[in-house]
């Protein structure tokens, strides 16, 4: 536990014995103070992405098949996707990727098609069956007008040269980066500090409305996540998790100094606690109508 959560209260080093200096009155009630805000934290976000990801898989799946049904075409048809992904063969290692997953999947309802309709298991299956990983490249590989209806759900697009466009990097980086913190949810990894070095997508919240130091930054944080769940989450739903985080982080600093509190703060990629207000009162956009 020590070695896992001690790195917001070191201050300093000791050039002679190479030994960490701490914050004073560091204490273990305090280091247990934090494990548990990161526990806490864990499976609040776990509970988020799953809820995110549910719905992600359910509406590509669905829209994937109002495309392409009426065309004769199952997710097994190549011309169902993308032509450059067919072309430089992502689209059949995706599916040979299917193939298997199906085949090694223990759910009743997977093992009856397998039995019985080995040729016609159905789109709602695949999606809901195969590894988050598999249905991103899915999702990515589809046809344009699939993507176009998920970004226009949740508004995932962009102007350039007054032509408004849909924002397929945002859409597909902001779902990898909900399935690797998912991922690391569920393999008990310390998440408040969790980070991917110069992955950052400047999207349109960080770009324009959130102040410029978070333009300036180039890494992939927390604060990244919340930022994604503007997109996927309900207005309820985005307020209970900003809000339950904001008294997770109040609780959690009157146990800690103020330098420690800061460390994990700025982990979090949090650069103020009033910038969590400035997400909740940002415009949420989510179009069921237009799907």
């Amino acid at each position: 536990m020590i070695n896992g959560y001690k790195t917001p209260f070191v201050c300093g080093g000791d050039n002679n014995t190479g030994k960490n200096i701490y914050y004073p009155n560091t204490s273990i009630i305090q280091v247990l103070a934090v494990k548990n805000f990161d526990d806490e934290l864990r499976l609040l976000l776990l509970e988020y992405i799953t809820k995110a990801e549910g719905e992600l898989r359910t509406l590509a799946g669905y829209k994937f098949d109002f495309v392409n049904c009426p065309l004769g075409m199952t997710w097994r048809n190549q011309e169902a996707y993308e032509s450059k992904y067919v072309l430089n063969g992502r689209v059949s290692e995706m599916i040979e990727k299917v193939e298997n997953e199906l085949k090694k999947s223990h759910l009743e309802y997977v093992d009856f098609y397998n039995k019985h309709h080995h040729e016609e298991i159905p789109t709602w299956i695949v999606v809901k069956v195969v590894n988050f990983s598999t249905f991103i490249d899915f999702l990515e590989y589809s046809n344009c007008q699939v993507k176009n209806a998920i970004c226009e759900l949740y508004s995932i697009k962009y102007e350039k040269d007054n032509v408004v466009r849909m924002d397929y990097a945002l859409l597909i980086g902001s779902i990898h980066w909900l399935r690797h913190v998912r991922n690391a949810c569920a393999h008990n990894e310390r998440i408040y500090s969790i980070c991917r070095k110069g992955e950052r997508i400047k999207e349109g919240y960080i770009n324009s409305m959130l102040r410029k130091a978070y333009a300036r930054e180039r890494n992939q944080t927390i604060f990244d996540l919340l930022i994604y769940f503007k997109y996927y989450l309900d207005e309820k739903d985005y307020t209970c998790l900003i809000q339950t985080i904001k008294e997770m982080l109040f609780n959690l600093s009157k146990e800690l100094s103020s330098g420690v509190f800061s460390n994990i703060r700025g982990s979090m990629g949090i650069k103020s606690m009033s910038d969590l207000d400035e997400l909740l009162s940002f415009p949420h956009h989510k179009e069921y109508e237009l799907f």
